[in-house]
């Protein structure tokens, strides 16, 4: 049987479903192994990009949108992104160049050009990239201290916690969060059109990077049904 890709599951999409790879083995052989290897790595990173909307829709519900609670989700969800955007970024260079040695890469395709602005932006654009670096799954110190001198400047009092309720779960080390936030060098503003542009990223790779897929599936021949 020649491999294929094959919904299964009910016609609606309401209720569980699959795609399938048929012949698995013929399908791997076909594509290349690095290529596969490279599109499930960019996999892994879309699905934890799509998971981090799950869980901040999960805090709204459960803490409601103007709780201290929600407001440490967003915060921690959104450097979350960040870090993972970046590692999206580096696993989308490998498959380029994966890609690049099938000749099956269609470098004007609408999802390509938006993976490849996304990688550009978040491997070869200092700003964004070093925001990654000191701030996301790394803290760098330096920005710490950088943040800690604002506050002796500028403020008499810092709030050391804050929260709703006497839980936990409620509240948060509001210190920590005020001291990254004024070390990054990044008023309001331009805080706002940072995170703008992390959610435009963050929408774009799960359904591009999976266009992109069924791309060179079918450019390799895989039939579709």
């Amino acid at each position: 049987m020649p491999p294929a890709i094959e919904y299964v599951g009910p016609p609606d999409g309401i209720g569980r479903w699959s795609i399938e790879l048929r012949n698995f083995r013929e399908f791997e052989q076909l594509l290349g192994r690095d290529v596969v290897n490279a599109f499930c790595r960019c996999f892994v990173h879309a699905d934890r990009l799509t998971s981090t909307i799950s869980c901040i829709h999960a805090s709204e519900s459960v803490h409601g949108r103007d709780s201290v609670a929600f407001e440490r989700d967003l915060n921690t969800m959104v450097w979350f992104t960040i870090g993972t955007l970046r590692e999206f970024a580096k696993a989308l260079g490998v498959l380029r160049a994966a890609l690049k040695r099938t000749t099956r890469l269609d470098i004007n395709s609408a999802p390509w050009v938006r993976l490849r602005e996304l990688e550009d932006r978040w491997e070869r654009n200092d700003f964004f990239r070093k925001k990654r670096d000191v701030a996301a799954f790394h803290l760098d110190s330096d920005v710490i201290d950088i943040g800690l001198d604002q506050l002796l400047k500028d403020q008499p009092d810092v709030a050391l916690v804050v929260g709703d309720a006497r839980a936990q779960i409620r509240t948060q080390l509001a210190l920590g969060f005020l001291a990254l936030h004024n070390g990054l060098g990044l008023d309001l503003a331009g805080f706002r059109d940072f995170v703008a542009v992390v959610g435009d990223d963050h929408a774009a790779a799960a359904e591009a990077i999976q266009t992109v897929f069924m791309n060179v599936a079918q450019a390799a021949g895989v039939e579709m049904r």
